[in-house]
């Protein structure tokens, strides 16, 4: 009987042995498929997250230095605009240069840089209905259940929306 109590020990030792180790292996794969998957709501590429630091920081800054208040001349406020705007575009060309194949690898990329096309034509849209004399507030949309200005600012990447962006 001694014997048999024996035998079960070794028996259930060995099998606790086989199923800590696939237990560990699995917990390994896991890991690792998680370690090397896109995350498709944050911008993961250095290389990409290189160049919008710099083009971005830029961008700030000339929307800065164009920014005039709402209170000035009609044509200084569209000369404004159209500047912060070009500041805008000017970082998304800077993007665009390093290729479809870098943009496209890192999932929210283009939609982010397509989230920015869109802030432009909102404040372009403005800035007509200001030339016109007619000015009408600016609308940004939502996209997908969230605000333009959510989307822009959530993707991993220190390149927030100025506010002087927001109110032309």
């Amino acid at each position: 009987m001694a014997d048999r109590a024996e035998r079960w020990r070794v028996w259930a030792a060995r099998v606790s042995v086989v199923v800590a180790g696939v237990v560990v292996a699995v917990a390994l794969v896991k890991l690792w498929a998680f370690a090397n998957t896109d995350n498709p709501a944050v911008i993961e590429n250095s290389a990409i997250t290189r160049t919008v630091g710099v083009a971005c920081a830029t961008m700030r800054d000339s929307v800065s230095a164009a920014a005039v208040p709402t209170s000035a001349p009609r044509n200084q406020r569209l000369g404004a605009i159209n500047a912060q705007n070009d500041a805008v575009v000017e970082m998304l060309t800077t993007l665009r240069s390093l290729g479809p194949g870098v943009v496209d690898a890192d999932q929210p990329t283009a939609q982010w840089i397509d989230d920015w096309e869109q802030l432009v034509t909102a404040r372009d849209a403005y800035a007509r209905s200001l030339a016109a004399g007619k000015p009408k507030p600016l609308v940004l949309p939502v996209v997908d259940g969230r605000p333009l200005v959510a989307r822009l600012n959530d993707v991993g990447v220190n390149c927030r929306v100025p506010l002087a962006l927001l109110a032309p």
